[in-house]
């Protein structure tokens, strides 16, 4: 089945979005797309879609700037010769506190319940500024404090993703405070995107040619303006496979986890080359079809 969605995709590939891997995980995955998928660099992707080619292409990326992206997925990736890109939020990394979605669910695990005004389907559709204000206001009252020991809730420091860049890896931006840029007022939107990509350039010392929609949300006028800041690589969220057609300012792709196991990382796969059957709903979650409804759909 995979080998078919190969040869029907000869010019094309897949993204595939990660968050937070262990040194296993992320040897796990690499394996696992390694069958079937040839490994590019970011700058390679805009030949690769104009010419077809024996193997798809899969490109690496990461997405918030977890410290575990440096400690424990990109030694692995070096060491495998497997290249990556890397999307921080700016605001995270010079500001060293937990992002905001890592003190919800922190704050959600202490009280076991949805807190009044943050409850998930709530949240999906507040302005950042609003989410804040009544998160620190249960934090406070509830005398909670978020935790930001370990590696997959802290940051990387700049001179981590210098490090990175150095060695061969490309770095994107990702916003400034990974807030959802549909629900914020139109100005905060595009200035939440063009400072974080000039962030991201002041401190490689690179221009910074990629950007990555938090949590996906996004619209053609914001996709559009990455690429006037400067970004020739705009990604969403949206689970398809990248085809010749598709504009490079609004490209998709595929998430995995750590759980994923190689058969649900291969029917993720799979389904993502089947129009609809991935669903990405306003891009504040993935809702997958279930694994019984996968294993009718396909078969390895």
């Amino acid at each position: 089945m995979l080998l078919r969605c190969g040869r029907r995709f000869k010019s094309g590939g897949v993204i595939i979005n990660e968050h937070t891997l262990t040194a296993g995980g992320t040897r796990r995955h690499v394996e696992t797309l390694a069958r079937h998928f040839e490994f590019i660099h970011a700058d390679e992707l805009p030949s690769r879609l104009e010419q077809a080619s024996k193997r798809p292409f899969c490109l690496l990326t990461f997405d918030d700037g977890k410290k575990s992206n440096a400690t424990q997925s990109a030694p692995v990736l070096y060491q495998m010769g497997v290249p990556a890109l890397l999307f921080v939020t700016t605001g995270f990394l010079d500001k060293r506190q937990p992002l905001w979605f890592d003190r919800y669910e922190a704050l959600i695990a202490a009280l076991g319940v949805e807190p009044p005004g943050l409850e998930r389907e709530t949240v999906k559709h507040l302005p950042l500024d609003l989410i804040l204000e009544r998160l620190d206001r249960h934090c406070t009252e509830n005398g909670f404090l978020s935790p930001i020991g370990s590696d997959d809730l802290k940051p990387m420091s700049w001179e981590d993703v210098r490090h990175l860049q150095k060695i061969g890896f490309a770095i994107g931006a990702h916003g400034v405070r990974h807030s959802i840029l549909t629900r914020e007022r139109r100005e905060v939107a595009l200035a939440e995107i063009a400072e974080s990509m000039s962030r991201v350039t002041a401190e490689t010392g690179s221009p910074c040619r990629s950007f990555a929609f938090p949590n996906g949300n996004h619209t053609a006028e914001l996709a559009q303006y990455a690429a006037e800041c400067g970004a020739s690589l705009v990604v969403t969220t949206d689970p398809a496979w990248v085809k010749r057609r598709d504009p490079l300012w609004r490209l998709p792709r595929i998430q995995l986890h750590e759980f994923d196991s190689v058969g649900k990382i291969m029917m993720k796969i799979v389904l993502a080359a089947v129009e609809g059957v991935l669903s990405n709903p306003d891009g504040t979650g993935r809702s997958y079809v279930s694994s019984r409804r996968m294993a009718g759909l396909c078969k390895f």
